[in-house]
């Protein structure tokens, strides 16, 4: 399947290349991809074709060292770098500055990827720096992009699969929303359709952390030229001293929708501005009365999320996707607690009689709870025989093993753990090591049972256990 994501492709066939050069690589009069067979990391990733060029990079169709497919994006600022001997440079000495910027951006994007693990976000196998440049080792994901759908299969753009293709966009924006990040680049080409119906955001290159008014990211200040894209990007986003929010990403997505109904973007959202500006009318024509194939609903939705003033789109993705589920589902019929063929049990007075009798057996032996008097505490109270002696209780170890004489118990637990006890150094005191001869040995678990165990169960002091 051909992946078609941008304007430059090129392929390798019986040893030869065959790039088609965009405008800049003409200008520049090299081509800017790298070479089929080209080799990254060591041999670790060996480079098949190109797949795209971009405002950040360019990405390749690649194998890695187990013959496993990936992709690998390379940092390359289309217009302020080229490549000279296999690295990447910039074209003038002024734009080294604008380069880093780019690079650490690129970096940047890679800690996106890494943060943002979720179905429907591109994973990330690996990010490394080789000549001059960065590249990020992605997964391959084998779908056709929605400018290559619209295209190349007009028929499949239904509005089923519109409504299935936003309602998963929006739950992947709510996901990095929420994350506090913003793409920046949202489009058709940065969506995949796979076969199996999943949608798929890849390119992070322009994505940053959510703003606030007053805020600006460091990282987040690269020329707009680069960063933006006519007809998809908001008008804020041509400004970077202006706040960027969800409300940016979410006017994207409304304006991949546009192109996927209508066959083009829409107009630029600056010359929108201008014309709402001077006082004439909004270039950007609703799509609730011109499209009867689609739902009515859902045109709208669209239509406010490509609002010029981004206070009156939706202010998140959240937001948009409870207007789409206002009509909730009939509920699903549960199933009856009786049979429709066991008709109810019938209760008539003999049988209430019964009953009746029942409870009134059962609680007549029962007495209502309540405080008791002193009176009824003294008839509960067992009697004391004083005649009969009171009944022994046979005394056990702690390991439930009864004991006939405590005193020859006690004197075997002493013996137990004097034999424990390091011996001490000789002194002039008596040896009573006669004595302890004579004391009978441990039987059992009772030689285990360290002294201050037995002291606490009121044992008596071992000569031998201070």
């Amino acid at each position: 399947m051909q992946h078609h994501l941008g304007g430059t492709y090129s392929c390798c066939h019986k040893g030869f290349i065959i790039v088609l050069h965009n405008e800049i690589a003409e200008n520049q009069h090299q081509a800017d991809e790298l070479q089929c067979g080209f080799k990254l990391l060591h041999g670790q990733y060996q480079i098949e074709r190109a797949l795209s060029s971009g405002g950040f990079g360019i990405t390749y169709l690649a194998r890695d060292s187990l013959d496993r497919r990936v992709v690998i994006k390379e940092c390359f600022a289309a217009g302020i770098c080229y490549r000279t001997q296999g690295l990447v440079e910039p074209i003038e000495p002024a734009y080294a500055r604008q380069y880093k910027t780019v690079l650490r951006h690129f970096l940047r994007e890679a800690q996106w990827l890494a943060r943002s693990v979720h179905p429907g976000i591109v994973g990330i196998h690996q990010v490394f720096r080789e000549n001059n440049t960065a590249y990020i080792a992605m997964e391959f994901v084998d779908g056709v992009d929605l400018v290559t759908l619209r295209e190349d299969q007009p028929k499949r753009v239904t509005d089923t699969l519109m409504q299935d293709v936003l309602k998963q966009a929006l739950g992947t924006l709510a996901f990095i929303h929420d994350l506090g990040i913003l793409h920046r680049d949202i489009s058709p080409d940065n969506f995949l359709l796979c076969d199996d119906g999943t949608v798929t955001l890849i390119d992070f290159g322009a994505a940053t952390g959510r703003q606030t008014s007053g805020q600006t990211d460091r990282d987040a200040v690269i020329d707009p030229m680069i960063s933006v894209k006519d007809g998809y990007s908001a008008h804020e986003l041509y400004q970077p001293d202006m706040p960027h929010r969800p409300s940016s990403d979410l006017y994207s997505l409304g304006a991949t929708l546009s192109y996927l109904v209508t066959g083009a973007p829409p107009p630029i959202s600056q010359h929108r501005l201008d014309a709402l500006t001077a006082g004439d009318p909004d270039p950007c024509l609703e799509l609730t009365d011109g499209y009867p194939g689609f739902n009515r609903d859902f045109l709208a939705s669209i239509d406010k999320a490509l609002s010029v003033l981004p206070g009156v789109r939706y202010q998140s993705a959240q937001e948009w996707l409870d207007e789409l589920q206002v009509d909730a589902p009939a509920p699903v019929p549960t199933r009856a607690i009786f049979s429709p063929d066991v008709e109810p049990l019938q209760v008539n007075a003999e049988l209430e009689n019964m009953l009746a009798s029942l409870v009134e057996n059962t609680n007549s032996g029962l007495v209502p709870a309540g405080p008791k008097t002193s009176k009824q505490r003294q008839t509960a109270a067992p009697q004391t025989q004083f005649d009969q002696p009171p009944r022994q209780r046979q005394l056990v170890d702690i390991f439930g093993d009864p004991i006939g004489d405590v005193d020859t118990s006690l004197k075997e637990q002493d013996t137990a753990s004097s034999r424990k006890r390091p011996v001490p150094a000789p002194s002039a005191q008596p040896d009573n090591s006669a004595a302890q001869q004579t004391q009978p040995r441990p039987q059992g678990f009772a030689k285990y049972v360290p002294f201050p165990l037995r002291r606490l169960f009121g044992g008596a002091n071992s000569p031998n256990n201070d």
